[in-house]
Order: C-alpha cells, then structure tokens, then sequence
C-alpha cells in the first residue's frame, strides 16, 4: 500500500480548504500558515489556546516518546494495525486522522503496517496534537505523515475528508470528528481497560478503583454505532527504575497520586505490570 500525502487540509480560521505553495499552506482570503523546518505545521489559532503552551509538556513527551521506542507497548500498536487493515478493503484508498497523536509512535507504526501490505490503494496519513512539543517531536519521526498542531475541538481538516480517525487513550469529540468523517466513516477507539496497570495503580492509591472504558452514550447521540470490540490483555517483562519513571510521567497517576503514593512509585526498582486494552470500532 503506498503512503501519499495528505491534502485535506482546512483553515483554522474560516474553514477554507488550504493549498499548498512551497513552505506554505495557504488560504483562497489570504490566510498563511508557514511549514516549520521540521515539517509540521501550526493550524492551531491564539483563539483556540487556553494557555500558552496547550497539552503534554515537553518532559511529559520526552517520557512518553523513550518508553514507547523501548516496545513496551508493540503488541498495542501491532493490535491497532491489524484493526485498522481489517477495516480497508484490498484496493481501499483512505485518509487516517490519529486525533492526539502524541510524539507519533502508534502512527508510524501503522505507516509501517500499511507500507508493508501488498495491495492496491493509497493511504495518507494525518497527525493532529495540541501540543507543539508533541508535533515537533513527532515531526522528526516521518515526513510522509502530515503532523499538525491544532485542537480536535475543531480539527483543521475538510468536512468529510477522512474514512477513519484514531483515538488512542484521548477524549473523542464525536461532533468534530463527525464532521471530518465522509459516509460510512469509523473510529477506533483505544482505551485502558480495568486491569490497566493495576499493581503500579495498587501502590499509587490507597483505595483502588477498576473504571471500564467510557460509555457510548455520546458517540450514539452524535450516530455512531459500535461495530466491534476487542481486548488485548498482557503482562509486561520487569521494567526498570527509568522505564517506572518514564510510565509515570507519562500517564495521569502521578499527578493524581497523593505524596505518599508518589514516593512509593519512585522508590521502585523494579515491576511487572499488566497492560489492559480495549479497542471499539465505531461506525457512522
């Protein structure tokens, strides 16, 4: 399958589909939007910024980006490709949006997958985080994938450019990404399952709460229907006092943690963890 780039691109502030020229995407009213060395581009208004620097923090993708590359979490990639393809059929062109993309591993692990397929069709892939440390950090990764920093509250894309958007471990905005979705669209939803890391969430709290993945009441309500669903359940190999700092970091419980469950954490030499995933398909 060839990897093509995308050209779905919209304006963040009028809608209007974008062109490329040289170094810049632009507007037909004249709007301008520079293509950073990088290759990434900033479609993400002051107007749509709740503060200066919106998402992840820089620490927090530098985390992310070193325990990911350790393959930890391949088997969830892997997962992820093989969902994916069993939704193309064999001479299927398709616009993919990860929507919170992060520092880029789950899409260039699908690019990859996609690549590798010996069929007919195109693929082109879009990247889309609120945080430029993200976006430039996935930049560096492949320049076949458009990286994009904006916001999925309104994703800078065309209405009804997209056959299939991933959420990976993010907040859907259904609305929006219906929006994006041409007829019959899908999304892949990627979300922990109750067991998710419970012996780090074990130390971390004093009370343990098992939470399964969000309803889908407002995915409903938006026409969605839920189309399939699968769970990936494994147990890591022991990961060191770096790899336990790196997944804190970059996972919500340590900001949620009280100081006595941080300091246990950050104690631990060493852990075994359990990954707990669920993958939904959903359909408009």
């Amino acid at each position: 399958m060839q990897i093509i780039p995308a050209d779905n691109l919209a304006c963040p502030l009028d809608g209007k589909p974008l062109r490329r020229d040289d170094r810049r995407w632009l507007c037909p009213d004249g709007h301008s939007f520079d293509i950073a060395r990088q290759g990434h581009v900033n479609l993400l208004p002051v107007q749509q910024k709740r503060s200066r620097n919106p998402g992840d923090s820089k620490e927090m993708i530098t985390a992310r980006g070193r325990f990911l590359q350790s393959g930890v979490y391949a088997p969830i990639a892997a997962t992820l490709g093989e969902r994916v393809i069993s939704e193309l059929t064999e001479t299927q062109s398709a616009r993919i949006l990860d929507a919170g993309c992060g520092e880029g591993y789950y899409l260039e692990q699908l690019m990859m997958q996609l690549e590798a397929l010996p069929r007919e069709g195109t693929a082109a892939l879009v990247g889309l985080d609120i945080s430029k440390w993200a976006v430039q950090a996935a930049a560096r990764r492949s320049r076949q994938i458009r990286w994009l920093v904006g916001s999925n509250r309104t994703p800078p894309l065309q209405p009804e450019s997209l056959e299939l958007i991933l959420c990976l471990f993010g907040f859907p905005l259904y609305e929006s990404f219906r929006r994006c979705l041409s007829p019959g669209g899908r999304i892949i939803l990627v979300d922990p399952g109750p067991e998710h890391l419970i012996e780090l969430r074990r130390i971390i709290y004093p009370t343990l709460k098992r939470c399964p993945p969000p309803e889908l009441e407002q995915a409903e309500a938006a026409g969605f229907r839920l189309t399939d669903s699968r769970e990936l359940q494994f147990a890591t190999a022991p990961l060191g006092a770096e790899q336990i700092a790196d997944l804190l970091l970059m996972t919500p419980h340590l900001f949620r943690a009280s100081r006595e469950g941080k300091a246990a954490a950050e104690a631990l030499q060493q852990i075994e963890v359990t990954v707990d995933v669920r993958f939904r398909t959903l359909r408009l």
